[in-house]
């Protein structure tokens, strides 16, 4: 069995991509909830996060913060 990065995986498969396929991406993991599209959601944070400075960092806290809270 080959192993493989799933960051890269991630990434390839949804370079080239438009906003709204990605933004689709997205709603569809969101929505059928599939455990294996779980750590391709967490690529994608990450590479925003990383892109990301303190003040943009703060702000996703403060709604990750809030979100956690209220269940």
């Amino acid at each position: 069995m080959a192993a493989f990065d799933i960051r890269d995986l991630v990434i390839k498969n949804l370079a080239g991509s438009t906003k709204e396929e990605v933004e689709g991406y997205i709603n569809e993991t969101i929505q059928t909830k599939e455990e294996q599209a779980l750590p391709g959601m967490g690529v994608l944070f990450e590479v925003v996060w990383q892109k990301s400075n303190d003040n943009e960092r703060n702000s996703m806290m403060d709604k990750i913060m809030n979100a956690i809270n209220r269940t």
